[in-house]
């Protein structure tokens, strides 16, 4: 590629756009969120996007239980069987997450937010 308007993205939006492409293998049928921790080296530690945990069925097999429910967005989050984009990468990444920084589709909800800063990831961008 040549010409005058082409500049060299970022590394947050080199990481997020990452982060935005892992986000489509979710299995929500409602959000598709992801997550990506990478180290202060800019080496991607892990992965994550939102889904039922391994060995149960995803929600696009058997329908999500929440809009069975009628359960508006946003609410009675604990009905969902779905593990966080943010908690996924966390367990994959086990103790290398420390000194890191996540790069998430959405800002991550109250608990997550706890589990990111008890892993010391120092910075999280959304």
């Amino acid at each position: 590629m040549s010409g005058k308007n082409n500049r060299r993205i970022s590394k947050d939006e080199y990481f997020m756009n990452i982060a935005i492409e892992v986000s489509r293998r979710s299995t929500c049928t409602r959000r598709q969120i992801g997550a990506i921790i990478v180290s202060p080296h800019g080496e991607i530690k892990s992965t994550g996007y939102n889904g039922n945990p391994r060995g149960l069925p995803h929600c696009e097999e058997m329908g999500c239980i929440r809009d069975k429910l009628n359960i508006p967005s946003g609410t009675r989050l604990e009905t969902c069987t779905a593990v966080h984009a943010e908690q996924n990468a966390l367990i994959q990444a086990g103790t290398n997450a420390q000194g890191s920084t996540m790069y998430s589709t959405i800002v991550p909800c109250p608990i997550c937010a706890r589990m990111i800063l008890n892993s010391q990831i120092v910075q999280v961008v959304f």
